[in-house]
């Protein structure tokens, strides 16, 4: 009898803090809260195994984070959605924002989803630098499919949460990239992280 493969899922993620605050840092707080196997883990991407509600096949979930814009990826297009987190908290997250829309423009296919997640430190909420308006107002320019939460680092549900959207919604939404094979097979078209 043979058994279906797992169910894959692929997200690109972006930061405009690529030092502390990386989607990799983000990753391992949802991780904090859920039973998982880690795969494989490297600094720009992370592969790891959970069950996911209603269902009882394991999935595996790859996360690549865009952490150089000067470069192309190749299957960054072959994805089911984008996060990108936004550090609320520094004077230079609307630039980096601009660069990674001017980066997303180039290389990422923007009929895609993108979560964007507005991050706060929790403890110094009172130094906000960058607020929904800013960020929405730039997006909407460029008219994407986004969705925009705020949360808070300090609290590991909130975080847990609002990555557990992120993946029930790639659960759902297929990468469509149903042919693969006829689209450079031999790159492999998805995200390196073996």
């Amino acid at each position: 009898m043979s058994t279906p493969k797992d169910k894959k899922l692929q997200i690109v993620a972006f930061s405009t803090n690529d030092t502390t605050q990386t989607p990799n840092d983000i990753i391992n707080i949802f991780l904090g809260q859920q039973n998982h196997t880690i795969i494989k883990k490297s600094r720009h991407s992370i592969a790891f195994s959970t069950n996911l509600k209603n269902s009882s096949k394991s999935t595996t979930i790859i996360i690549c984070s865009i952490l150089n814009l000067t470069r192309e990826y190749t299957g960054i297009t072959d994805v089911n959605c984008y996060i990108l987190f936004i550090n609320l908290e520094k004077d230079d997250s609307l630039e980096k924002l601009e660069g990674i829309i001017n980066y997303a423009k180039d290389y990422c296919e923007l009929g895609k989803k993108i979560y964007v997640l507005g991050m706060l430190s929790g403890s110094q909420e009172e130094i906000r630098c960058v607020n929904k308006a800013d960020i929405t107002k730039e997006l909407d320019q460029i008219q994407v499919n986004y969705e925009y939460k705020e949360i808070n680092l300090s609290n590991a549900k909130e975080v847990a949460d609002a990555i557990m959207e992120v993946i029930d919604y790639s659960s759902k939404h297929s990468i469509n990239g149903d042919s693969k094979i006829d689209r450079e097979a031999a790159q492999g078209k998805s995200c390196a992280i073996f």
